[in-house]
Formats: C-alpha cells, structure tokens, sequence
C-alpha cells in the first residue's frame, strides 16, 4: 500500500483536478477539501485562502510547464523548430499532464480579474515566461523583426488555446503550430 501523501500536496493535487476542470471561481472550497480529504484549517494553514491554494498549484504547474518547454527547446533541431517547440510542449503538456481543455493561468485570469497579489505574480509570470521566450527563439528568424514575430505567435498561442475549448487539442495544436509555422516563414 502506498503512503498517503502530505495534506500540502493533495490539496494541491485537488486543485489540479477541480479547480482547473471546473472553474477556479466556481469550485468551492468544500470540495477541494473533501476531494484531498482535509480540513479547513489545512487549507487555511499552508495557502491562506483559496486564492493562495490556487497561486500555489499554479506555480507547481509552472515549474512542469517551463521544463516540458525546455526539453521541446532543447531537442529542437533549428531556429524554426525552437519557435514550434512551443506548440510541441503544449501537445506533450496536454496529452501526459493536463486534464483540462483549456490554459490554467487563463482562466484563472477570467475567473480572477482583480487577482490578490500572489495569484496575480503567478499570473504574470507566466505571461512574461510566454513573452519573453517568443521573442527570444523569434530573433534569430525575425532579427529587427523579432518583437512583430513574437507578438504575432503570441496571438496564435492564445488563440490555439481558444480554439482547444471547441475542437479536440490535438486538431487545435496542429493548427495552431501550422499558424505559427507560417508566421516564421513570413518573417524568415
């Protein structure tokens, strides 16, 4: 038999199964703590508030997502596919780690939209990991060009992950990434 977990860390495994799959904003507490079988004063006690609980899994998805991106970077066999390597780790991140159709940080944004300080660091840097990348695997391809290029694959991002909530994530994925595809040649 395997030993239960820390209560820390099935909250946080509750509020990746609920919280992103429901709503953060809709899912109440309660919930939460029946599905991690805990307290209230086990939430209150490691995250605060809910809002904390949500801060917290969001950076533990964080540190997943930036290395799932990291190793499609890193495998990448030009300056091309360094671009697409994001739309790569979105199909890896889909298929082995998220349940939900949707992005975690953007509808924790849309649930939240006056987030309390911590929510709202997680949330930007998620942003700026998402921006700053874009125009740094961009340059080489767009050189003086770059920040229009990263700009323009930004959108794309955004809208592969729209387009996720209508269609299945894998057609939504090779679109998006044959988008962003012809987004570098453009710019090439």
């Amino acid at each position: 038999m395997e030993p239960r977990k820390p209560v820390r860390e099935r909250l946080l495994d509750a509020a990746d199964a609920l919280l992103f799959v429901e709503g953060a904003f809709a899912t109440p507490v309660d919930t939460i703590l029946k599905a991690a079988g805990a307290s209230p004063p086990s939430l209150y006690s490691h995250f605060g508030n809910k809002e904390g609980l949500i801060a917290a899994a969001l950076h533990r998805r964080y540190e997943v997502w930036k290395q799932v991106w990291d190793d499609e970077i890193a495998a990448a066999p030009d300056d091309a596919g360094r671009v697409l390597a994001l739309w790569n780790a979105l199909r890896t991140y889909q298929s082995e780690r998220m349940t939900e159709r949707w992005c975690a940080f953007t509808g924790t944004a849309a649930a939240f939209p006056d987030p309390a300080p911590e929510l709202r660091e997680i949330l930007d840097l998620e942003t700026a990991l998402l921006r700053d990348r874009l125009l740094e695997t961009a340059t080489p391809i767009a050189g003086e060009r770059a920040e229009a290029l990263a700009s323009a694959l930004m959108v794309t991002y955004a809208g592969t992950m729209a387009l996720m909530l209508r269609e299945p994530y894998e057609k939504a994925i090779d679109e998006g990434r044959a988008g962003a595809a012809s987004l570098c040649a453009a710019f090439a």
